[in-house]
């Protein structure tokens, strides 16, 4: 009886070990990610010819997101963030461009489409990078207009 006993003792701190191992493991690897809220307003410069971008606020925080996979953006118009790691790519995401848009609306009993070009709009980006990234480089891309980059944030 003091054997069995003693047996799970042994065996039930063992247990007990190794969670608290994985526990700090998982602490540890969300260090090393971080969470970036990105707020930004774009417009047209009419007067140059080309789309302005500006960041209107940062906030970086330790954590992780949970994976979510990326869905295809089938559009003409979007724009790219690529996130860079001491100079080397190490992720891309593509959204659909704020100030293009086609939106779907009911007439009746009919679904119709209908493209809108804005002048101007403010939108958010949440992101998950890795502690280690240095910059974001945000380009747009443009039906029938070569790709062009609209700025950089350094982390």
């Amino acid at each position: 009886m003091k054997t069995f006993l003693f047996l799970i003792i042994v065996l039930t701190s063992c247990c007990l070990a190794k969670k608290a191992e994985i526990n700090k493991r998982t602490i540890n690897n969300e260090n090393d990610y971080a969470i970036v809220f990105l707020v930004f307003k774009i417009n047209k410069d009419t007067v140059q010819g080309k789309n302005v971008i500006e960041l209107l606020s940062k906030t970086k925080t330790t954590g992780k997101i949970k994976e979510i996979a990326q869905t295809n953006v089938n559009t003409e118009n979007y724009l790219t963030l690529d996130v860079y790691e001491t100079g080397k790519l190490t992720n891309s995401i593509v959204l659909p461009h704020p100030l293009y848009k086609n939106i779907e609306y009911s007439e009746g009993n009919t679904l119709k489409s209908k493209f809108i070009e804005s002048e101007k709009e403010e939108f958010f980006i949440r992101l998950q990078i890795k502690e280690s990234s240095t910059k974001i480089r945000v380009s747009e891309s443009l039906k029938s207009v070569e790709k062009k980059e609209l700025t950089t944030i350094q982390l």
